[in-house]
């Protein structure tokens, strides 16, 4: 009995040793599933940090190239506007060489004209005083005024008095006594006139011509008015021989 309750009690301790030792090989499973977990997510954590730093490294290079690639297209542009401003600068100097020489030619043309100018103009004086002081000599001053205005300027000669009387405005072509007659005599177009008005306007015309193409001179004018004035005065007061032969004339009742 004792034997079969030993062996009994030694089975169940057994089945009681190996249910613990089986307990026991869970509980160490799970701790180092939690163990493996913890690593792995470690492990995955440090992947996570390496591969952010590469990329963020990744990130400054492209930045970093992008910015070079920026600064020389940069410094390019400046290089080829440096070039530019040189070559203005190099045309803006040339058109003011150019036009400096333009302001200084035209000053120097200014001067040499001002120059002839006032030659011209001292020139002229000169001749405007040389040909006043000629005159000045003509000129009627304090001291010769005596002289120059005495009686016998102002009196003239016979000759010239009757030369004076006998000159006719009127007979001379181009005189405004002349054109105011015939201005007078015009008729306007279309005008029906009279056969006496016609005669007497054609006779006019026809003197006015003569006189016109035959205006004597002065001289002429004083001879032929002298020359006539004497036939008249002879004809007044000397009677011809045949006026004094001659019997007076009848009357109408005889």
């Amino acid at each position: 009995m004792i034997s079969r309750v030993g062996l009994s009690a030694a089975a169940k301790s057994g089945a009681v040793a190996r249910a613990l030792s089986t307990s026991a090989t869970e509980t160490y499973s799970f701790t180092q599933a939690r163990v493996e977990y913890r690593n792995e997510i470690a492990s995955l954590r440090k992947d996570f940090i390496e591969e952010e730093k590469r990329r963020r490294e990744k990130l400054a290079r492209d930045a970093e190239a992008q910015r070079q690639k920026i600064m020389k297209a940069k410094a390019a542009r400046l290089e080829i506007k440096r070039q530019q401003q040189a070559i203005r600068a190099k045309e803006v100097a040339r058109e003011k060489a150019i036009h400096d020489e333009k302001v200084r030619k035209y000053f120097e043309e200014k001067v040499v004209v001002r120059q002839e100018r006032n030659t011209e103009v001292e020139r002229r004086r000169e001749a405007l005083v040389a040909s006043l002081r000629q005159q000045s000599a003509k000129w009627t001053t304090e001291e010769n005024y005596t002289e120059k205005l005495k009686e016998d300027v102002f009196v003239y000669s016979p000759q010239q008095i009757s030369a004076r009387g006998s000159f006719d405005p009127s007979s001379t072509s181009g005189s405004a006594v002349s054109w105011l007659e015939k201005l007078q005599r015009m008729k306007p177009a279309g005008f029906q006139e009279s056969s006496d008005e016609a005669a007497a306007s054609a006779v006019a015309s026809a003197a006015d011509e003569e006189e016109a193409a035959h205006v004597p001179s002065d001289d002429s004018a004083y001879a032929s008015t002298v020359a006539s004035a004497a036939d008249e005065e002879e004809a007044a007061h000397v009677p011809s021989d045949d006026s004094a032969d001659a019997p007076a004339p009848k009357k109408d009742d005889e």
